[in-house]
């Protein structure tokens, strides 16, 4: 009884060092992670926040259209993805509320989330990448500075 309980406590644990993981590489890749409490909302990188970069960007008409075209071409996988992760994430809740004691089953359920969000991100990083070659050097130095945050100082505070 006392391993299962431990096994459950390392279940848990690992779960919310992963959450903490994608939460912060999110952030360093513009994703911003603005989950609504209650609401199981993915706070990943997304190409919505791609197209918001995008308009920022001052871009001839043919580079502004071929910008947008990738990643448009990339919304549904994007949409898809995150959808795949919420219900996982519902899944894996629902499991840990139940108190479950299979910890291989309660691991799968886990890994299995954490692979859709490595696909999402690599998706995303794969769509920035496309994109940036597209942009003039000027555009795409600033294409691929990290996102400024309104707000927060986020681990570096001014001396």
């Amino acid at each position: 009884m006392l391993r299962k309980k431990t096994s459950i406590g390392i279940a848990v644990l690992a779960t919310g060092l992963l959450a903490t993981v994608a939460a912060t590489s999110a952030g360093a890749f513009g994703g911003g992670g603005h989950c609504k409490r209650g609401g199981g909302g993915y706070g990943g990188p997304s190409v919505s926040r791609l197209e918001h970069r995008l308009e920022k960007l001052d871009l001839s008409a043919d580079v502004r259209a071929k910008a947008f075209a990738i990643v448009d071409a990339q919304r549904s996988e994007d949409r898809a993805l995150r959808e795949q992760i919420r219900a996982a994430h519902e899944q894996l809740k629902a499991t840990l509320e139940a108190g479950a004691t299979d910890a291989d089953a309660l691991d799968a359920q886990i890994e299995a989330l954490g692979a859709l969000k490595t696909q999402h991100h690599k998706q995303f990083l794969h769509t920035l990448i496309e994109v940036g070659a597209v942009l003039p050097d000027a555009q795409r130095a600033q294409w691929f500075e990290p996102p400024h945050h309104r707000g927060g100082h986020h681990g570096k505070r001014p001396r």
